[in-house]
């Protein structure tokens, strides 16, 4: 009888455990902040807009400016994979035949977003924070 009483106690928190699916980090929306590149010095502000893909990656669109004035914009796709309360990402992307591809390998929490990035001329980090929109106060 304690064995049966056990077993089905022991079968039922599984059941629960396996069924109940844990909270995961949803990256999407808007993030600012700077990119670097370590090897020739160059960097600016970074603007990024998450979106969650059925799969679980997120595509990314990036948009910054290069020497304060040229503008630059790109896609990737992010593979993402949840670990220890935070978001594992990697991908490729390639830029133009002049940039050539890059490999980005990021970590992000619910409010902070670092990324590594290299190619053949390039190798830096992405630095981003959540956006958050403030409500203007009623005079």
């Amino acid at each position: 009888m304690f064995r049966t009483l056990a077993t089905l106690l022991l079968a039922a928190t599984l059941t629960h455990c396996l069924a109940t699916p844990s909270q995961a980090l949803d990256l999407s929306g808007t993030w600012t902040g700077n990119w670097h590149d370590f090897r020739t010095g160059h960097k600016g502000p970074l603007r990024a807009t998450f979106s969650q893909l059925e799969d679980g990656n997120y595509q990314v669109h990036f948009r910054g400016r290069f020497a304060k004035i040229i503008p630059f914009r790109y896609t990737v796709v992010l593979e993402a994979t949840e670990k220890d309360g935070k978001v594992e990402l990697a991908g490729t992307s390639n830029i133009s035949r002049r940039r050539g591809t890059f490999y980005y390998k990021a970590e992000a929490t619910d409010t902070s977003f670092v990324s590594s990035f290299r190619s053949r001329k390039d190798n830096g980090e992405f630095r981003l924070s959540r956006s958050t929109r403030v409500a203007a106060e009623s005079p």
